[in-house]
């Protein structure tokens, strides 16, 4: 019954606390609304830094390598013994059905062969990378041009391999 009696009395106690009553408003602040001739104010700001941005250059742009020219070729084929103990001894020998293909890039100065590295291959297992290896040690030495037979540059020369 107590439970009944109290609920009343909180009810009308909160009835009392919200009088209807409106707060007033703050009041108003007085504004000078005189114009003003905006030229006539100076102002403290620096001069704006000259622009130093400059665009970024633009990557070079790879030439294509051209394939080898018939003097390269000829050296190649006169040495295939060399590339064909790469496949023999390196590829055949792990994989007896290896088989594929590389493209070497060579580089030829004015006094011979520079470089010659395999930049591709699609050989037929992992076993063509041993392959790779032994051409990227011994290509360069093993072919040998006449001094001045090819013009200085890069050349891509295309070697295939399969099972006899």
């Amino acid at each position: 019954m107590k439970r009944f009696v109290l609920a009343p009395t909180a009810l009308m106690l909160l009835l009392a606390a919200c009088s209807g009553e409106k707060k007033a408003a703050p009041p108003m602040v007085a504004q000078d609304t005189t114009p003003m001739n905006l030229d006539s104010v100076q102002s403290a700001i620096p001069a704006a830094a000259p622009d130093t941005f400059t665009p970024p250059k633009p990557p070079p742009v790879a030439q294509p390598i051209p394939p080898a020219p018939p003097e390269l070729v000829d050296v190649v084929q006169r040495e295939q013994s060399f590339s064909q103990f790469c496949y023999q001894e390196f590829g055949q020998k792990v994989d007896p059905r290896l088989r594929g293909g590389v493209a070497m890039v060579v580089t030829v100065n004015t006094s011979g062969i520079s470089d010659a590295r395999v930049r591709a291959d699609t050989w037929s297992s992992h076993a063509g990378k041993s392959v790779n290896q032994c051409l990227d040690e011994k290509a360069a030495q093993a072919w040998k041009p006449t001094a001045g037979a090819i013009k200085p540059g890069k050349y891509v020369v295309q070697l295939s391999f399969r099972p006899a």
